[in-house]
């Protein structure tokens, strides 16, 4: 079945979908403000043990040898690391809800011309499985250099760090420092690949009403370097534009502050600082700008992925919609 879909519409759906005054802007407004109030809400939820890390480091700092044990360093980092495991898990779930939410009310705009709106039903449950799956590809296909690497520096801990000159050292961690580039270079590839051919999978689950995730590999088929082209185009430009605006509001919003803590003398001042008004205050502004940014990106670079799915060779959704008059 022929399907009117190309590069063009593939690299241009996102500005031309429906809605297109008014819903990106909405979109990454509400995107933004979610997830700077969420932030702030778990930063203040978590002070207490971000307190006891910075005191923990503060006096460790100044009991320590002007030499320490490199094996004592570490012990002691991920020791004090592990009180912030929760939070960081709590935060992962928050995004990963968030995260659906605003998946499944960008690929409606795409697939259903909807209006922006948000809600927490059917579509969200199912996005949140589809994520779910996402992230699990990702951890799969990235998952041998980093395990590679973690093998590599506990073997050269069970040797013994103390008993190793510098060069012999250098001689352990070398290879596996490019071996683990190496491998990381030879999975990037294949990650593309996957994520390419995947990448409809969010909007085929609203298109279809239901959990899709290795079937948007039938859609994508004869697709690739338009889906991946358009996304690349897309998210180079995006970013880019993203890391300026970032970097302009460093120096306008956070070096006033970060120049005022040359003068903290401890941990508690440190803490005393960061939680006061003055920082949180322009932290928020930072954070809610550069979330903007992002939850443009977000939308803009599901665009060439959507058309696909929207031009389903099995079946498009305005195949479906001028069926529906006969109906």
């Amino acid at each position: 079945m022929p399907t009117r879909f190309s590069f063009d519409g593939a690299l241009s759906n996102a500005f031309r979908a429906a809605h297109m005054r008014s819903f990106p802007w909405l979109f990454a407004a509400a995107f933004a403000l979610v997830v700077t109030i969420a932030s702030l809400i778990l930063t203040y939820l978590a002070r207490d043990t971000f307190m006891e890390v910075m005191s923990g480091f503060e006096s460790f700092a100044e009991t320590a040898s002007d030499e320490p044990d490199p094996y004592t360093v570490f012990s002691f980092f991920f020791g004090m690391m592990a009180s912030l495991v929760p939070w960081a898990i709590a935060g992962g779930l928050g995004y990963w809800v968030i995260r659906a939410v605003f998946e499944a009310a960008s690929q409606r705009r795409y697939i259903r011309d909807e209006r922006f709106s948000l809600r927490l039903g059917a579509d969200e449950l199912r996005m949140m499985v589809v994520l779910l799956l996402w992230w699990l590809l990702y951890t799969v296909t990235f998952g041998l250099p980093v395990l590679y690497i973690f093998n590599g520096v506990m073997g050269i801990f069970e040797i013994g760090i103390d008993d190793m000159s510098e060069e012999e050292m250098a001689r352990k961690m070398i290879p596996l420092v490019f071996g683990g580039m190496g491998l990381m270079l030879l999975v990037m590839p294949v990650y593309v690949f996957l994520a390419t051919r995947l990448a409809p999978c969010f909007a085929m689950t609203i298109k279809d009403r239901k959990i899709v995730f290795l079937d948007a590999w039938n859609v994508s088929r004869g697709r690739f370097w338009p889906i991946l082209g358009a996304f690349v185009i897309l998210s180079v430009g995006g970013g880019i534009a993203s890391s300026v605006i970032s970097q302009v509001l460093q120096l306008i919003i956070l070096m006033p502050f970060t120049g005022s803590m040359n003068n903290v003398q401890s941990a508690e001042e440190a803490f005393g600082a960061i939680f006061s008004p003055s920082f949180l205050v322009p932290m928020a502004i930072y954070g809610f700008a550069t979330s903007f940014m992002s939850g443009l990106l977000l939308h803009f670079t599901g665009g060439p992925a959507a058309f696909a799915a929207r031009h389903d060779p099995r079946g498009g959704v305005d195949d479906a919609a001028q069926m529906a008059v006969f109906d």
